[in-house]
C-alpha cells in the first residue's frame, strides 16, 4: 500500500511541474510574438519617418 501512495505522490508532484513548465513556455512564446510585433512596427514605423 505504500507503494501506491509513493507513486501516486510522485505522479502529483510531476504533473505540478509539468504544469508550471507548460505555463513557462506558453508566457515565453506570449512575450516573443509581442516582442516580434514591437520590432515589426518600430521597423516600420522608423523607415516611414527616415525617409518623407
Amino acid at each position: 500500500m505504500k507503494v501506491l501512495v509513493w507513486i501516486g505522490l510522485s505522479m502529483v508532484v510531476a504533473w505540478g511541474i509539468l504544469w508550471l513548465g507548460i505555463k513557462m513556455a506558453i508566457g515565453a512564446v506570449h512575450l516573443l510574438l509581442i516582442l516580434g510585433l514591437i520590432a515589426i512596427a518600430w521597423g516600420l514605423f522608423g523607415r516611414a519617418g527616415a525617409n518623407p
